[in-house]
């Protein structure tokens, strides 16, 4: 579905304009990856998982850059619409051009600054308010600002405090922001220099009560809570194109996030990650069927970490934290870690139906002290005229989850989590304007963390690298490009993933494992005014652990906890949703301006996505009593966009 990715384009591509006009996206072209097979969105919300890899294991780029995360905490991204050129997902088996990565990369381009005179289009919904600029700085360069706030919290109700049911007044609704800037400078025919600024922000307050499902596991977890994030980035690019055909890119960038948390009984973390980047590309032809790329990046990373919280010994083996609760600890501290990378890509144009990208990736992190050498390529082979074979391999891996890596209460001597991934594929043109591929894909992954017991001998290392994983599946997508007035594509999902605990064979599923999803999206353009569409999504129900039965909390004893039965071995209900879009495009003040109408789960059904127990009722009575959360009912938005 999304297009090639490619540079020096100043407009957004055709299948990003798709995604900008989803339904039940807003407007965020990124929000549209949900659509895309092999993305499973958690039920919980957050960051993706893609092809039964965790989350964490993802790895994001803005214009070649690495980027700390490109979505808020409430799950829509940091862009503005008019800012995303093109996106790339890569799912699984990627060029050794990417590191730091076990499952998929997220590579968004930016468009380039139009040299024109300076345009503002003004963007409002019920969710979020922006303004974007753009225009000449002199006869040889351009920019783009955008700059948008979410709104959400003036459209919430005030709370009653009568009406207080589940334990929790929201003190201040969730709140974001984001900003980017990007200018391009083309000193000449053969130079271009870009600058990139970044940074977005998220705040919320509550207080939780005594009948919180929060404070009910953990009474000294009561009280208000606060959550506030905030990063800043900024990057400068220069390309040299030599007369030989060779492009060189050097690019330099600094990255801080600083994050705070506060809760409960006076605990807090406070984290401040920052990042110095410098990398280097030059890729030059050979001859007419040889290419070869030459690339490295040097990183440097500060990690400062205030707390005083409950240490927690767990990861995503675990179905419950509760039981693996330990001490209350105090930290401050700070580490350095410092990577270097270097890869070599050569791709090789065998003949005319046949190409065959290798590449191999070097790193060093001196943290771990740890060296990977990963081999990776890629071939595709037409084999018809209109259809061809893919396949691709390649070893991977990412610097550990930080919190289990940090001295006392993490073990500095984990090892780096791994990845094999493999892919075998067909893809082909039906018609004039019908597309597809079929892709499947296994991925074996080691070295993951497993939360240690205080009954195992090495207890005091809290963390071993002792989970494995597999994850295995196929992705089908039909695409029909725009003509005679509509356009749509259908992407449909079967995949099986599991984690092992290697010290007792034990295999789960894996927490986001989602054996089946489907999606089917439509647009039609009505006359030259209006378009209306959809998107329909139906999966299986999310991998979730059966309650069995109560036991007194043994850290609080007049409370209680679960009791499970095989570790996600449940299913929630098939979760289903049609979203709803029209727009109208029309002339305001003689400058361009868009309405349009969004209706979030037009059917308005009833997905549950959690299962728990109705910790009021049980603490009060010593008897088990279960409840569950439904995800959000019918919400329609309207909203305007205009520019001048």
């Amino acid at each position: 579905m999304v297009g090639s990715r490619q540079s020096y384009y100043t407009e957004i591509t055709e299948d990003t304009k798709k995604l900008i006009e989803l339904p039940g996206t807003l407007g965020d072209p990124i929000a549209a990856i949900s659509t895309l097979p092999g993305v499973i969105i958690p039920v919980a919300g957050n960051e993706p998982a893609v092809r039964g890899s965790s989350p964490a294991d993802n790895k994001y780029y803005i214009d070649g850059l690495p980027a700390g995360y490109i979505f808020h905490e409430f799950n829509t991204s940091i862009f503005d619409r008019n800012t995303v050129q093109n996106f790339q997902l890569y799912s699984a088996g990627f060029g050794a051009e990417y590191a730091g990565a076990t499952g998929a990369v997220f590579d968004v381009r930016l468009r380039d600054p139009k040299k024109q005179d300076i345009k503002t289009t003004i963007d409002a919904s019920l969710l979020r308010g922006g303004i974007f600029m753009e225009g000449t700085v002199t006869e040889d360069s351009a920019f783009y600002l955008s700059a948008r706030k979410g709104l959400i919290q003036y459209f919430m109700p005030e709370e009653d405090e009568d009406e207080d049911d589940d334990g929790v007044r929201i003190k201040t609704p969730p709140e974001d922001n984001d900003y980017l800037a990007k200018y391009v400078w083309d000193i000449n025919a053969n130079n271009q220099l870009t600058i990139n600024l970044v940074g977005a922000g998220d705040f919320a307050e509550a207080d939780f009560d005594e009948k919180s499902d929060m404070a009910a596991l953990n009474p000294d977890f009561a009280g208000e809570a606060m959550l506030k994030d905030r990063f800043d980035s900024q990057g400068i690019t220069w390309r040299h194109q030599f007369a030989t055909g060779a492009e060189l890119t050097l690019s330099a960038a600094h990255y801080k996030n600083r994050s705070k948390v506060t809760w409960g009984d006076n605990y807090f973390e406070n984290v401040t990650f920052e990042d110095t980047l410098v990398k280097g590309q030059l890729k030059t032809p050979l001859n007419e069927s040889h290419t070869l790329t030459l690339g490295g990046e040097l990183d440097k990373t500060d990690f400062n970490y205030q707390a005083r919280s409950v240490l927690f010994v767990c990861t995503e083996f675990d179905v419950e934290c509760q039981n693996n609760r330990r001490e209350v600890f105090t930290q401050d501290r700070s580490i350095k870690a410092r990577e270097q990378t270097a890869y070599l890509i050569d791709f090789w144009q065998i003949n005319a139906n046949l190409t065959l990208e290798s590449g191999l990736q070097y790193t060093h992190n001196d943290y771990l002290d740890q060296t990977q050498v990963n081999p990776r390529m890629a071939v595709t082979w037409y084999f018809l005229d209109n259809v061809a074979l893919t396949s691709s391999a390649g070893r991977y891996n990412r610097f550990p989850d930080i919190e289990t890596v940090l001295p006392e209460i993490g073990n500095p001597k984990l090892k780096a989590p791994t990845a094999q991934h493999y892919t075998l594929g067909l893809k082909g043109e039906v018609a004039d304007n019908w597309n597809w591929n079929i892709e499947t894909y296994y991925k074996k992954l080691k070295n993951l963390p497993l939360g240690l017991s205080e009954q195992e001998s090495d207890a005091e290392q809290l963390y071993a690298n002792d989970v494995t994983g597999t994850a295995k599946g196929v992705d089908l997508i039909v695409n029909r490009a725009l003509a005679d007035g509509w356009y749509g594509w259908l992407s449909l999902s079967y995949a099986k993933s599991d984690r092992t605990n290697e010290r007792t064979n034990e295999t789960r599923d894996y927490r986001f494992d989602t054996p089946v999803v489907l999606n089917l999206v439509g647009n039609y353009q009505i006359n030259n005014s209006w378009t209306a569409g959809f998107r329909f999504i139906a999966k299986s129900g999310e991998a979730t652990t059966k309650i069995s039965g109560i036991e007194p909390n043994p850290v609080f004893p007049d409370k209680y906890i679960a009791t499970y039965d095989q570790p996600f071995n449940d299913r929630l209900p098939t979760y289903a949703r049609l979203d709803l879009r029209l727009q109208k495009d029309f002339q305001m003040l003689g400058n361009d301006a868009k309405f349009y109408i969004d209706v979030i789960n037009a059917l308005n059904r009833e997905n549950i996505v959690e299962r728990d127990l109705d910790h009021e009722k049980v603490n009060q009575t010593g008897q088990l009593f279960m409840e569950e959360e439904a995800d959000l009912g019918i919400f329609p938005s309207i909203g305007i966009s205009f520019s001048f």
